[in-house]
């Protein structure tokens, strides 16, 4: 964890995949382009206890603003649909989106042409 909690210049850039970078790899889906730039983005956390509920500790995808999925869904968005790729950890993720995603939400910003 210690790479998202760094301050200073470039530290905002280890949790953002820019279009420039997207673009650069050539692959066809978003969950190809994070897995070879970022793959800690799909880690797995391991088991939480919120509220007395186990569950595993993954990130969440949202579209925008809006939740879209689980990791997986990441195949099918293509990755020239994506402008940017924005990964919040546990606690920003649960202080932006809600506790709920405490383990970690993988933003897509879509492209506008």
């Amino acid at each position: 964890w210690a790479c998202h909690q760094q301050q200073g210049p470039g530290a905002a850039r280890r949790n953002i995949i820019t279009e420039a970078e997207i673009d650069a790899l050539g692959t066809i889906s978003v969950l190809d382009v994070i897995a070879r730039l970022h793959a800690d983005y799909l880690r797995d956390r391991g088991v939480t206890s919120i509220k007395g509920t186990n569950r595993r500790a993954v990130a969440t995808v949202f579209m925008g603003d809006q939740e879209y999925g689980v990791i997986e869904t990441l195949r099918n968005v293509p990755a020239q649909r994506v402008g940017e790729i924005r990964y919040y950890n546990g606690p920003e993720a649960a202080a932006r989106f809600g506790s709920q995603y405490g383990g970690g939400v993988i933003q897509l910003i879509p492209r506008y042409d």
